[in-house]
């Protein structure tokens, strides 16, 4: 890591390589692509991040919030914040996935072309010479690829459904599931990717968890035809995981190597620092981390359900309930605009003691790092879960949809790091009453801690100077620093 040290130690120098990354428009994408940026710029690159206009608006003005756009001699001058216009109207819900990824595909291909023949490239940035997308916008490496130029994609979730949408048409055609994506033969509720592999529980089959069986059949074609894109076009994939959390997927013979560069520090590096983080929503740094230095070690709570999730108002008045009564102080991350539906006698009769704080947003992996939190009640997004590893903090699952159910089932079956808030994806509310019994079970569980804690031990030497991920990580820098013409096609 020396070489990335000494880079590092100038960002005055000319850079090494000049990459544009392109994410996914959803915060679950963007946090870990930017994480990569700072990466890359440690090494001496010089990035360009393209936003969608919509959330280049919400990433600067939560990062000026903080105070951290453009911040004097820091790194911000190797990064350069670029929007395009993502082809949906002003009024248009940018949550209808289905309806966004149409649109995307059509409106953003012309508006890559001039950035990547350096448009705007103002300062020492210059043309780009590599790009790293996410694998749901493969279709940009199209442009990538019609210039000659070095390309990686990134997988976002685990590797394991980034390896069954690879592996889907196998699964076609020996039955297992239907031209749609639609299970047809599963035994004991799982299939398996080959005759050499474990059998892999039906949730692995990410996209048939969305209620919906219309969107499902779309998400189904969607996700494996960028996949299959991503394998083609781009010279790399990577995914933000690391070997001993996914072993049986990092040997599996595939029809792609999945090259694991995680866990990526999502927030922790930037603790003492001002720049830019990727989040959508100003964080309330002072605010959660003062709450925490108040309370005892293990004793916190921490709740957040990541950016899309939605929860009934008769759910959150039970969640709310059901934290009061737990005794336990906690942090609760409650959207904006939906702090309205809690109770006010909640509100009094908590906060106003100081038993807990309910926030609109929150330095996530600053607060899982801390000492005072006890556990994470979690959708089981993959950077949640990933962070939730890196902290050694255990997790309580309650999933809403995709691949958060994938993702439980490596938490508390495979991994057993965590319990599940309920036996299945029902719409049932869950009551105040198993809240409080969850709660009192995880934090009592030093079976789920010591576990946790091993986990955590291994994403930390794979982070280090010497360990397997950070090493990809250079491999991977390697390549994108190789001359243009190696590539040309």
């Amino acid at each position: 890591m020396a070489a990335a040290a000494a880079a590092a130690a100038d960002h005055d120098a000319a850079p090494r390589a000049h990459a544009l990354i392109l994410p996914y428009p959803a915060q679950g994408h963007v946090i870990p692509l930017m994480e990569l940026a700072y990466c890359l710029i440690d090494r001496g690159f010089a990035v360009t991040f393209v936003n969608t206009e919509h959330n280049h608006r919400r990433v600067v003005a939560a990062a000026a919030g903080a105070g951290g756009v453009q911040a004097p001699g820091s790194r911000a001058r190797r990064l350069r914040l670029v929007a395009v216009a993502d082809g949906m109207g002003d009024g248009d819900d940018r949550d209808n996935l289905v309806r966004l990824n149409a649109v995307m595909e059509e409106a953003i291909p012309p508006q890559l072309e001039p950035i990547l023949d350096g448009a705007g490239g103002e300062g020492q940035l210059g043309k780009v010479t590599c790009v790293v997308v996410d694998v749901g916008m493969s279709w940009a490496l199209d442009a990538v690829k019609r210039r000659g130029l070095p390309a990686a994609a990134l997988w976002a979730a685990s590797a394991a459904v980034l390896a069954v949408l690879l592996g889907a048409q196998k699964l076609i055609r020996d039955g297992v599931i239907d031209d749609d994506g639609a299970p047809l033969k599963l035994e004991n509720n799982s299939f398996r990717l080959s005759e050499f592999t474990p059998p892999m529980d039906a949730t692995f089959l990410a996209w048939n968890f969305m209620g919906n069986r219309d969107a499902e059949r779309m998400v189904f074609h969607y996700l494996t035809s960028s996949a299959r894109a991503a394998a083609a076009k781009a010279d790399i994939l990577l995914c933000n995981s690391f070997v001993e959390l996914e072993p049986a997927i990092f040997t599996l013979k595939s029809p792609a190597t999945i090259l694991p560069i995680g866990p990526l520090r999502t927030g922790q590096r930037f603790a003492h620092q001002v720049e830019v983080v990727g989040h959508f929503w100003q964080t309330n740094d002072d605010t959660c981390l003062s709450f925490l230095d108040e309370q005892p070690y293990g004793s916190v709570v921490y709740v957040a359900f990541g950016s899309l999730t939605i929860m009934s108002p008769g759910q959150l008045k039970e969640l709310a309930l059901g934290l009061e009564a737990s005794g336990h102080p906690f942090l609760w991350v409650v959207r904006p605009g939906l702090a309205g539906n809690l109770p006010t006698s909640f509100l009094d009769a908590t906060m106003g003691q100081g038993k807990g704080i309910v926030v609109e947003w929150a330095p996530q992996e600053q607060v899982l790092a801390h000492p005072a939190v006890g556990c994470f009640v979690t959708h089981c997004g993959w950077n949640s879960t990933v962070e939730s590893i890196r902290n050694g903090v255990p997790m309580l699952c309650w999933p809403y949809f995709t691949d958060q159910f994938t993702n439980q089932i490596y938490i508390c079956d495979i991994w057993r790091i965590g319990l599940k808030m309920v036996q299945t994806c029902g719409e049932g509310i869950v009551t105040k009453e198993i809240m409080v019994e969850k709660l009192k079970e995880l934090l009592l569980d030093e079976g789920i801690k010591e576990r946790v804690q091993r986990l955590k031990e291994f994403a930390e030497t794979n982070m280090s100077e010497e360990g397997e991920s950070t090493r990809n990580l250079n491999a991977v820098v390697e390549l994108m620093t190789r001359p243009m013409s190696w590539n040309m096609v």
